[in-house]
Order: structure tokens, then C-alpha cells, then sequence
């Protein structure tokens, strides 16, 4: 009978959650001591189970950007209004119900070609959804620039509630009424009434 693994997928993920709360918090260079006492281990399980502090933090924002991904691809319908809509709303509640992960993937932390193509891969379910909009003469223009400009406004609006500065009771309202703002600037003539504020 082989010796029990001291470090195991358990602790990792143990791990994986208390690094994130302590990067949204103190961004990237926090120390790892104050981790690791935590959860009651040593810093030679962070280099066991990940190899170095830096691999670490890659895998802390992989971790957030896969996550962020998921809950989109969950909201992800044939209509193409829908489609779009519900993206939206799922990127609002993902960032609202795990705000350390989206402070992970948007905010401050070094940049490596993984963490690269997973802040990348967070915007995928929207350009594809932007791109099928515009084949299906919903929406116009060049799908990266639309994909890029409504990522931009609803990032905006996530991020400004996040910080408290909408009060929580117009949150929802003015929501929707930045989706409405958003589809009136790409909709084609007869889509621009698609969505109401």
C-alpha cells in the first residue's frame, strides 16, 4: 500500500480559491505566506501542485476564463437576439456571483501567451453569436469591431455595479437599457426594435 499524496486535487483547488480572493484583492504580487496559513499548508505545496508561483497565477486566471466561458456557452440559443441578450445576461451573473474571478481575468496580472488566449477565449461566445447576427442580417458592420464595442459596454456596466456606484435597485434597469443602447447601434433597420429598454 502506497504512502497517502500530501498534496492532492483537493488542496489544489483549496488552493486555486483562496489565491484568486487574495489576487482580485491585492492584485498579482501578493505574498504567498498569508495564502498558505489560509488553509492550514506550506508554501512547498504551491510548488508541488503547480510547479512555481507563476504557474500559479496562470492557473488562478485560466481557472476564471474557463469558468466565464462556461456560463456563456450554458445561455447559448439559436435566436439570434436571444443569443446575444442571453450571453450578456450570463456574462452579468457570472461576474456577479463570482466577482474575485472576474477581477482575476480583467484586472492586473502578468501576461503569458496561456493567460493571453484565455482572456481571448472569454469573448469567443459573443463573436461567434455576433458573427451568425450578422450572417443572418440581424446585425451590421464587421463582426470584430461590434463584438469588441458591445464587450466594451457591457464590461463597462459590469464593472461600475461591481463597484457600487449603481445603486442596487436601478441595477437591472439600467442594464437592460445599456443592452437596448448596445443593439440600436448595430441592428439593422428592421432589427433595431428587437430589443426594449
Amino acid at each position: 500500500m502506497g504512502r497517502p499524496r500530501l498534496h492532492d486535487e483537493h488542496l489544489r483547488q483549496r488552493l486555486l480559491e483562496a489565491a484568486t480572493e487574495l489576487m482580485a484583492t491585492e492584485g498579482p504580487d501578493f505574498s504567498l505566506r498569508p495564502l498558505v496559513a489560509s488553509i492550514g499548508t506550506s508554501t512547498s505545496a504551491v510548488y508541488s501542485l503547480f510547479g512555481s508561483r507563476g504557474e500559479l497565477l496562470e492557473a488562478i486566471t485560466l481557472r476564471a476564463a474557463s469558468s466565464l466561458v462556461d456560463a456563456q456557452n450554458e445561455a447559448d440559443v439559436d435566436d439570434p437576439v436571444q443569443r446575444i441578450l442571453g450571453l450578456a445576461h450570463a456574462w452579468r451573473q457570472w461576474a456577479t456571483e463570482n466577482a474575485s474571478m472576474f477581477q482575476v481575468v480583467f484586472g492586473r496580472g502578468e501576461s503569458t501567451p496561456a493567460v493571453d488566449e484565455a482572456r481571448d477565449s472569454t469573448t469567443e461566445p459573443l463573436l461567434r453569436a455576433v458573427r451568425s447576427a450578422v450572417e443572418q442580417g440581424v446585425l451590421h458592420g464587421d463582426p470584430e469591431t461590434s463584438t469588441r464595442t458591445i464587450f466594451a459596454a457591457i464590461h463597462g456596466a459590469i464593472t461600475l455595479e461591481l463597484l457600487g456606484l449603481y445603486p442596487a435597485e436601478q441595477a437591472d434597469a439600467l442594464f437592460d437599457a445599456q443592452l437596448a443602447a448596445i443593439w440600436r447601434s448595430w441592428a439593422t433597420p428592421e432589427h433595431v426594435d428587437a430589443v426594449a429598454a
